[in-house]
Order: structure tokens, then sequence, then C-alpha cells
């Protein structure tokens, strides 16, 4: 039932992003009404993150990625890290960031409200792209298809306090950048690379790269003391990658 909930929220979410795309670029319908149809999205996509780390509370195992990363016997904190301690978990933890990111901006107030505008319908695309990836390849809520009363248990590396915290810290500052992409984009294409634009990104950056600065860190203290020294430069080439836009 909680997979169920949690795979049809998301599935609308991504219903309600094409709703708002679709008045957008074809209606030209009024940018406060097309907003309900993306801050629903929104909603959605909360309830779809909620209803996985509701699932890992329950130990239900009827979802496979249940069953495939959590145990009953876990603490409560490695049954709610066992939700983005994989990959499609990971990737629905990533959608409803970005998703967020998005929420908190459509409530700024700019002067140009076309800009604000566009910038969403970037972002939305971005979103959409992921939501339809989450769907068709990674998707968290696949039903177990035989009844077990036990799972098979979290990776043992990953049964650490600091990554309780590294993963959604780094993801807030890595998704966030998508933001940044997005007012870049729509102010290369408007021709609006300005000193108001440049106060606009200044305040999105700094956030999301201190967010990003946080989560590398953590993790780079977790991989040291869990792998060894010179273990956090090679264990996963996806953490190494944050770096970039960090160095950026």
């Amino acid at each position: 039932m909680i997979s169920l909930v949690g795979f049809s929220s998301l599935c609308l979410s991504t219903f309600f992003s094409i709703l708002f795309l679709i008045p957008n670029s074809i209606f030209k319908i009024n940018i406060k009404f097309c907003l309900l149809f993306f801050r629903f999205s929104t909603i959605l996509i909360c309830i779809s993150f909620s209803s996985l780390i509701t699932a890992y509370i329950k130990s239900d195992f009827s979802n496979f990625n249940v069953f495939q990363n959590s145990h009953s016997s876990k603490p409560l904190i490695y049954k709610i890290t066992g939700t983005w301690g994989n990959h499609e978990g990971s990737m629905l933890m990533w959608l409803t960031i970005m998703s967020l990111y998005t929420f908190v901006f459509s409530f700024s107030r700019l002067n140009d409200e076309k800009f604000k505008q566009h910038t969403i319908v970037v972002q939305n695309v971005l979103y959409l792209i992921f939501a339809i990836f989450v769907v068709f390849v990674s998707n968290p809520f696949l039903v177990n298809l035989i009844k077990v009363k036990e799972g098979l248990g979290l990776n043992p590396i990953l049964q650490d306090p600091s990554l309780a915290i590294h993963p959604p810290l780094l993801y807030i500052g890595y998704v966030g950048f998508s933001l940044i992409f997005s007012l870049s984009i729509v102010g290369i294409f408007q021709k609006k690379i300005n000193k108001d634009w440049i106060l606009i990104t200044k305040k999105w950056t700094l956030f999301c790269w201190s967010m990003l600065t946080a989560g590398i860190t953590l993790g780079a203290y977790w991989a040291y003391y869990e792998l060894g020294w010179g273990g956090w430069w090679f264990w996963d080439p996806v953490e190494n990658l944050s770096l970039m836009p960090w160095i950026t």
C-alpha cells in the first residue's frame, strides 16, 4: 500500500510537471495559474519520498528496494538512511531536492516576471528528464514478487552516523546548482547577464556552494576513517565529481 502511494505520487508529480510545461509553451496562460501545476507537483514528489522513508521505517519488505537495503533489527537512523543508501532511493531524493529548490524560487520577488517564469520552465524540464528516468529505469517502488519476513540489510560500510547527514548535504549543494544552471541559461538567451542577474544568482550560488562544501568535507572525513588514507579519492567517482562545481 505504501509503495502504491509512493509510485502513484511520483507518476502524478511527473504528469503535473508536463501540465505546467504545455500551457507555458503553447497557450501562454497566466504564470500564477501555471505555477499551481508545478507547486502541486512538488507536494506530490515530497509525498512520494516520504512514502519511501515510511516503508523503510516500517520495514515493509513487500517493497523490493526496502528488502535489498534494510533489516527489521536495524536502528531507526540506519532504516532512514537506507532510503538514500541505494541508487533508486538517492535518485528520488535528487528529484525531491530539485523540486523544492524550484518551489522556493517560485516565491521569490523579481522585477522581471518573464525571467522568473523562464527559469522555472528550464528547471521543470530538467526535473521532467530525471522524473521520467526514475519512473521507467530507477523505480524505488517495485513490489517484491515473493513474500519475505526479513531484508538483506544495509551495506555495513554505510552504517555510520556521518552517512546519515553526508548524502542529503551533498545533494542539497549538488542538485542546487541546477537552479544556477537554469538562471545562467535564461540569462544568456535573454541577454540579461547584468548586475541584477549577478545579485540574484550570487545568493543561490553561495548557499549551494556552502552546502556542497559541508557535504564534501563530511564525506571526505567519513572515507578517511572508514576506508583509510586515500580512500576518499578512489572509492566513488560520483563523490569526486562533486568537486567540479565546488572548484568552479
